[in-house]
Formats: C-alpha cells, sequence, structure tokens
C-alpha cells in the first residue's frame, strides 16, 4: 500500500520499499517489495533484486 501510493506520486523508474522491523514473538517481520516501469530494463532489474534480495541479511543484536 506504501509503496503503491510512492509509485503514484513520485512515478519513478525504479522503487523499492523495505520495513526492518526488530522480532516479536520470536517471528521476524521483514516486509520487501519493489517495482519497475514494465517493458523497461528496470523490470528485469526489479525482478533480479527480489530474487536476491536478502541473501546476506544483517544480524541485528540491539536488546
Amino acid at each position: 500500500m506504501i509503496m503503491t501510493d510512492l509509485i503514484r506520486l513520485l512515478r519513478p523508474r525504479y522503487i523499492e520499499v523495505w520495513g526492518k522491523f526488530l522480532p516479536r514473538g520470536g517471528l521476524s517481520i521483514d516486509p520487501f517489495c519493489n517495482y519497475g516501469i514494465p517493458g523497461t530494463e528496470w523490470k528485469d532489474f526489479a525482478r533480479f533484486r527480489l530474487l536476491h534480495h536478502d541473501m546476506n541479511p544483517e544480524k541485528v543484536d540491539n536488546r
């Protein structure tokens, strides 16, 4: 929903929205979505980024 609003307002070639939240109750919540303009190289880039998203996640240790 946030990304859809940003696309409508900004009309970017490429955009990604990534929420980084600390786990609660043992469940990690880390939403990611992206968008590239259909029919352009940005659509291919969006697919590449999605398929390689968070392959090397950082450790969150601030408790």
